[in-house]
């Protein structure tokens, strides 16, 4: 394997990795309002503390590797879905730090103590989707950078 092949792979595992954990992230949030409210700020803040570590690092990873694939980018590979997922890597972190991230830090509740949604929640569970969205078209962007260098090499062993 070639460099460029070794980050293309290294960018595959972690941008489906992130796929995976936008989607889980996704589906549970729609779990939280089932916590207490009384008890939502020690669910929130343990939540917090376990996704860190186990997050962020491997996301690091994927959103530099979209990066490193400008220079780094096998024969096979066209820029198009390069830069493309270099777009969608920028905007999800864009948009997470104007909206999603600062919204969920907002959320002290998901439900109140009247049995209704908190607004903050609401708004963040309203427009997510659009976040797991761009993460996921962003793995399918480097699946398709994967698919194209497999069939270049195929192509030179025929």
């Amino acid at each position: 394997m070639t460099k460029a092949q070794w980050v293309l792979m290294t960018t595959f595992a972690a941008t489906f990795y992130g796929v995976g954990n936008i989607w889980m992230t996704q589906f549970g949030w729609r779990l939280w309002p089932y916590v207490a409210p009384a008890e939502f700020a020690a669910y929130h803040n343990a939540w917090w503390a376990m996704i860190k570590p186990v997050v962020f690092p491997v996301a690091g990873v994927a959103f530099f590797g979209a990066f490193a694939l400008i220079w780094w980018r096998p024969a096979g590979v066209t820029a198009a879905p390069v830069w493309l997922n270099v777009g969608i890597q920028v905007l999800v972190y864009a948009l997470t730090a104007a909206f999603w991230g600062r919204w969920q830090a907002q959320t002290h509740f998901a439900r109140l103590p009247d049995g209704s949604l908190d607004a903050m929640y609401a708004r963040a569970m309203g427009t997510h989707w659009i976040r797991a969205l761009l993460i996921t078209l962003s793995g399918l962007a480097v699946f398709w950078m994967v698919v194209q260098d497999l069939s270049k090499n195929l192509q030179r062993g025929r």
